[in-house]
């Protein structure tokens, strides 16, 4: 699901469970491209931290807001104040 906040869905989506989480993840930020949230910071767990997704949310001119994993070898800094809410 892409939210604008507690309370407002944008987009979401239903796949099977055999679905991984990040490839559905990007289906769904591919479906709000151009909807003019350039800047905007995108909260993810850790399911969706992986490059293709992180450059993904980047080329859509957005912040992506994920800590890493603990098994990466290069780690990035991320507003974990906004990771926490």
């Amino acid at each position: 699901m892409v939210a604008a906040g507690h309370n407002r869905a944008v987009v979401f989506s239903l796949s099977p469970g055999q679905a991984g989480d990040a490839p559905e993840g990007r289906k769904l930020l591919k479906s709000i491209e151009n909807c003019g949230w350039d800047g905007a910071k995108v909260i993810m767990d850790k399911a969706y931290e992986g490059n293709e997704t992180r450059q993904l949310v980047f080329d859509l001119g957005m912040e992506p807001v994920v800590p890493p994993k603990s098994n990466r070898l290069s780690t990035w800094k991320y507003d974990v104040e906004a990771y926490k809410k």
